[in-house]
């Protein structure tokens, strides 16, 4: 292979690690988050509360809550 396609290739695959692993953070923190809100939840904290704390809006809230209880039944 010529020392410009290894170059490319080269770059090409660190720009899909890079990809990778900003996709992978950002799943991370989602269920981070998500477990945080559901353990809020079920210790009885509000929702004004548990959006307080978590930064999300209280209908973003009630979406993971409805979504958590419906994956549990």
């Amino acid at each position: 292979m010529c020392n410009l396609s290894l170059g490319i290739e080269e770059r090409a695959e660190a720009r899909g690690e890079s990809i990778g692993e900003a996709r992978g953070k950002l799943i991370g923190e989602k269920k981070s988050s998500e477990k945080i809100i559901m353990n809020m939840y079920n210790n009885k904290f509000t929702l004004e509360q548990i959006s307080l704390a978590t930064q999300k809006s209280i209908h973003e809230i009630k979406e993971i809550i409805k979504q958590k209880n419906s994956a549990v039944v």
